[in-house]
């Protein structure tokens, strides 16, 4: 009878012990594997915004988790939801802030493009995978960014000056204004860099290819990066 009550002890112990460690680990813990928590810790630091840092650190759970190399890379870019890419272009780069983090000042901006995600991590590959199959619609458009995820910061630049410098005739305002009342997302869901570049590709759309209305908002409901 003693042994099997010590036998009992040792048990009740075990699963006490099993479920402390469990517990850890769902809160966040690093208990149940600190070497991949350091290793995560090291990606997060080489990430360049203070948004990207965030976004990784739910997407990896805490720093529990490994976190596809695609989320990593987009998590890597410049993620900002400042109205252009100016502050970027200078000679002391800053990352506006989001609605995930605020500004950060970028040791240079090299190799880097202009992304998504401002307003939340993106978990959802396949969504992100069919979104870059349907901008194939839209190869032949001149300069278009056809990964609205990664647009090149000259290219981003490009559009948003030709957005200012271009005023739509009144028949052209009509498509446009039906556009932005039919579309989902219209050119974005908060008026950041990118949707004034949405906004100048809408205009060239409906001026030099002759879109119209229904196509400029399905473009924009496809190019979307939030």
């Amino acid at each position: 009878m003693a042994n099997r009550n010590i036998i009992l002890s040792l048990v009740a112990a075990l699963l006490i012990i099993g479920g402390a460690v469990y517990v850890g680990s769902s809160k966040g813990g690093t208990a149940a594997n600190p070497l991949l928590h350091a290793q995560l810790a090291q990606a997060m630091e080489k990430i360049p915004t203070a948004t990207g840092k965030a976004l990784f650190n739910t997407q990896s759970e805490n720093l529990t988790k490994e976190v596809d190399p695609t989320l990593v890379d987009l998590d890597s870019q410049i993620i900002s939801c400042g109205a252009d890419v100016d502050g970027v272009m200078g000679s002391n780069p800053v990352a506006g802030g989001s609605c995930v983090a605020g500004p950060t000042n970028l040791t240079s901006a090299d190799g880097k493009y202009m992304s998504g995600q401002c307003c939340g991590p993106m978990k959802d590959l396949t969504a992100y995978n069919a979104e870059l199959q349907k901008m194939q619609l839209y190869k032949d458009v001149p300069d278009m960014p056809m990964n609205p995820y990664k647009t090149p910061v000259p290219l981003a630049k490009q559009w948003i000056d030709y957005d200012k410098a271009t005023t739509l005739t009144p028949e052209e305002q009509k498509i446009f204004d039906q556009a932005m009342a039919i579309s989902k997302e219209k050119p974005c869901c908060c008026k950041c860099w990118h949707y004034f570049v949405n906004e100048g590709i809408g205009k060239k759309m409906i001026r030099d290819y002759h879109y119209s209305a229904q196509q400029v908002a399905q473009y924009w409901d496809t190019a979307t990066i939030c």
